[in-house]
């Protein structure tokens, strides 16, 4: 995971894919740290697909260091 602040929206949705490359990580480590510290993605209701907040994102970052 990158030691950087993750350039992120808040208010902003990123797909898995995104999200990982932004925090500089494996889609599965991003799993891991939210399941860690206790975020759940949201759900994109058209595709079905998780997708995570910015703000999300940015509290996974703060936790993690």
């Amino acid at each position: 995971m990158t030691d950087v602040q993750p350039k992120v929206e808040r208010g902003g949705y990123y797909t898995l894919a995104e999200s990982a490359r932004r925090m500089g990580c494996d889609t599965r480590t991003l799993y891991k740290y939210a399941d860690r510290f206790g975020i759940v993605p949201n759900v994109n209701k058209v595709t079905n697909r998780p997708v995570f907040r910015g703000e999300q994102l940015i509290r996974i970052w703060r936790a993690a260091f």
